[in-house]
């Protein structure tokens, strides 16, 4: 038995065989550089914002410099007003020294020092206090954006990593973050503009009007010092009595003759001394 095939057979043979050239040449060799050809679209088009970034940054350095150095200019200036950073040795020696000026005696002195800046708020109804709340609130919502933002990056790049199944093809898809090292090294140098505090609790003893004149020096001392409290009491202690002789010049002699017991005032101050770090450059960096 003999097959043969018509003409028109033929023809639609050579038709399907072209047509299914034509698809796998299509599928296989233009539509995956149709895909490559719009990835580089995105990626150019990633590339110019970045480039206007850059572009902004650049046209603006120079008033951001500026900016820059009259900011520091203006620290500097502030931190005049602070205390350099002390010891408790330091504080104990500033506060003694200024006791002994006034013909005081120091009967307890107490120094806590944190490592962490101070919280201390202006008074509750001057202008400074709405402006540190303000602050902080800002601070606070800058720092719940940076944790979002820090969140959603997260969950991009691991959606990223997965591979996707299709019904055509089977390839691991890869989300390239143009969002990352905007702004350059992470790295931060520069100056710790933090203020801390030293919380001082003092007992002095003596005449009135020498506590009133140690106290009168530190409210109106040129740096930063916060009075929270004071509080007066009287105490007893016994004085050499005006033209008694010394024990070498009368051997025989009573101790009622040489003391009395008298009667002095006392002070319990408690405060705050604000310090902050002076031209000393600070780096940071993750570790």
């Amino acid at each position: 038995m003999k097959n043969s095939m018509s003409n028109s057979d033929k023809r639609l043979l050579l038709i399907m065989f072209l047509f299914v050239v034509i698809v796998g040449i299509g599928y296989w060799g233009v539509y995956p550089q149709i895909k490559n050809f719009i990835k580089l679209e995105k990626k150019i088009e990633n590339e110019e914002v970045k480039r206007s970034i850059n572009d902004q940054k650049v046209s603006n350095l120079l008033l951001v410099e500026a900016q820059c150095d009259e900011y520091e200019e203006k620290m500097a200036k502030n931190k005049e007003r602070f205390y350099d950073r002390l010891s408790e040795a330091d504080i104990d020696l500033m506060l003694t020294s200024k006791a002994i000026r006034n013909q005081l005696e120091a009967f307890n002195l107490d120094i806590q020092i944190s490592d962490l800046p101070s919280e201390r708020m202006a008074y509750k109804y001057a202008a400074l206090y709405n402006e540190q709340a303000e602050y902080k609130e800002k601070i606070k919502q800058d720092a719940e954006e940076e944790l979002n933002s820090t969140e959603k990056d997260i969950e991009e790049l691991t959606s990223g990593k997965k591979k996707k199944k299709g019904k055509e093809e089977d390839e691991e898809e890869v989300i390239e973050d143009e969002n990352v090292d905007l702004w350059g090294d992470t790295e931060t140098v520069g100056l710790n503009n933090d203020i801390y505090a030293a919380n001082v609790m003092m007992t002095l003893g003596g005449d009135r009007e020498d506590l009133e004149a140690f106290l009168k020096e530190i409210m109106e001392s040129d740096k930063e010092i916060l009075i929270t409290s004071f509080s007066w009491s009287k105490y007893r202690t016994q004085v050499l009595k005006d033209g008694a002789v010394t024990v070498e010049e009368n051997p025989e002699y009573n101790a009622s003759d040489l003391y009395e017991v008298v009667e002095m005032d006392s002070l319990t101050i408690a405060m705050e001394i604000y310090m902050c770090d002076k031209d000393v450059e600070t780096t940071e960096t993750e570790e």
